[in-house]
C-alpha cells in the first residue's frame, strides 16, 4: 500500500513555510485570519492556499518593513525630534521652577491653621 501525499500541512508545518512560529500560526486560525479546517484525528490542516493569501497580507518581512527613506521625509523626522526636545526642556524648567517653590515653602516656619495652638 503506497502512502499518500497530503496537500495540507500542519500549523508546524505551515508556520516553517512561512517563516513564523507555530504560536503565530495558531492565532490566526483561532482569530479567523487564516482558513484552516480539523481532519478525523482533530488537528488542523492548512492548504497552501490558505497560506499563501495569509502570507500576502498578514506575514510581514524584513524587506517590506523597511522603508527608504526621502530626503523630506528626514526633514520632517528632524523637525518632529527639535520640537519634541524643546517641549522636554520647557517641561523640565517647569519642573525646575516647581521644586524650588517646593523648597521655598518647605524653609517657612508652619503656621498653626488655629489661632490658639
Amino acid at each position: 500500500m503506497s502512502e499518500q501525499v497530503s496537500l495540507h500541512m500542519s500549523p508546524a508545518q505551515a508556520a516553517q513555510v512561512a517563516g513564523v512560529s507555530r504560536w503565530t500560526v495558531m492565532r490566526a486560525i483561532k482569530s479567523h485570519e487564516l482558513q484552516a479546517k480539523r481532519d478525523n484525528r482533530n488537528q488542523w490542516r492548512i492548504t497552501p492556499e490558505a497560506l499563501k493569501g495569509w502570507r500576502s497580507h498578514s506575514v510581514h518581512t524584513p524587506e517590506a518593513s523597511h522603508t527608504k527613506h526621502t530626503s523630506e521625509a528626514m526633514i520632517e523626522l528632524r523637525e518632529k525630534l527639535a520640537a519634541a526636545t524643546a517641549r522636554a526642556n520647557a517641561a523640565e524648567a517647569d519642573r525646575d521652577r516647581w521644586q524650588a517653590i517646593a523648597e521655598k515653602l518647605a524653609e517657612r516656619p508652619r503656621r498653626s491653621w488655629w489661632p490658639w495652638r
